[in-house]
């Protein structure tokens, strides 16, 4: 179990401007909603900030530990310890010259040891990205699949495409940040990613659609955070959950 010895107990204060500018290309090789790269010797921590009090939530700490095969794919192994048990996530994350996938994972829930792999249909149906498993794509730009309209909506024309729809500068803290913002939809699940063009996650924001896991949290999400920021995608609710920040912000 680690103890959270980095991150401060309250969400810094933080801006998002949008810049009148076209948004640059980017070399996006974190593994999406991680923030680590998925080569031996790196290594990341990042934080939970929940709504509505905006306090510390939680942390996860990840190391990318050594090169593995699995089913004859390589790949690396990515260990990912939280503060809020002493049991690991293992990940094999495969990155290509051009895409990031995820070949298998493992852990243990319930004193039940798990292993899934691509080979597996609930494996994929979590965490498959990309025709047959191909991963999401590298080279980032904006391609249009992600539309900010003027009045402030969002067309998303389709779902696990992560799309850049806008260039933004964000400060956190003291920090100040050129990015692009990347947005993707996955199963009533929408994040937003502020990535600067080192490639780096600087802001992670999480919404959830507004029946998102209604038999789970008996009640809608505008109901249990009926304060929180609400956007409104193809003419859907998500409403705001939680911010992540990284250990590269606090650098």
């Amino acid at each position: 179990m680690i103890t959270n010895k980095l991150f401060p107990d309250v969400m810094p204060e933080f801006t998002i401007e949008k810049i009148d500018e076209k948004p640059f290309s980017i070399k996006f090789e974190e593994v999406s909603g991680f923030f680590i790269i998925p080569k031996v010797g790196e290594k990341t921590s990042f934080a939970f900030y929940d709504d509505p009090d905006r306090k510390f939530s939680g942390m996860h700490m990840l190391t990318c530990i050594r090169e593995a095969e699995i089913h004859g794919i390589p790949c690396v192994q990515v260990e990912m310890e939280y503060d809020t048990t002493e049991e690991i996530s293992t990940n094999f994350i495969r990155m290509t010259e051009t895409h990031i996938s995820y070949v298998a994972q493992m852990y243990k829930k319930d004193n039940i040891f798990y292993f899934g792999s691509f080979y597996d249909d609930e494996f994929l149906s979590r965490l498959g990205a990309g025709e047959n498993n191909i991963g999401r794509e590298i080279d980032q730009k904006a391609r249009g699949v992600a539309v900010l309209n003027d009045d402030g909506t969002f067309t998303v024309s389709k779902e696990k495409c992560p799309d850049i729809f806008g260039r933004y500068k964000v400060q956190i803290g003291p920090h100040v940040y050129d990015t692009v913002a990347i947005i993707e939809i996955v199963d009533g699940r929408m994040s937003i990613q502020y990535v600067d063009q080192n490639g780096r996650t600087v802001f992670f924001r999480r919404y959830n659609r507004f029946d998102w896991k209604l038999d789970r949290y008996k009640a809608l999400w505008t109901e249990k955070l009926p304060n929180s920021e609400v956007l409104l995608i193809n003419e859907e609710k998500y409403v705001h959950w939680y911010d992540c920040i990284s250990d590269y912000v606090l650098k």
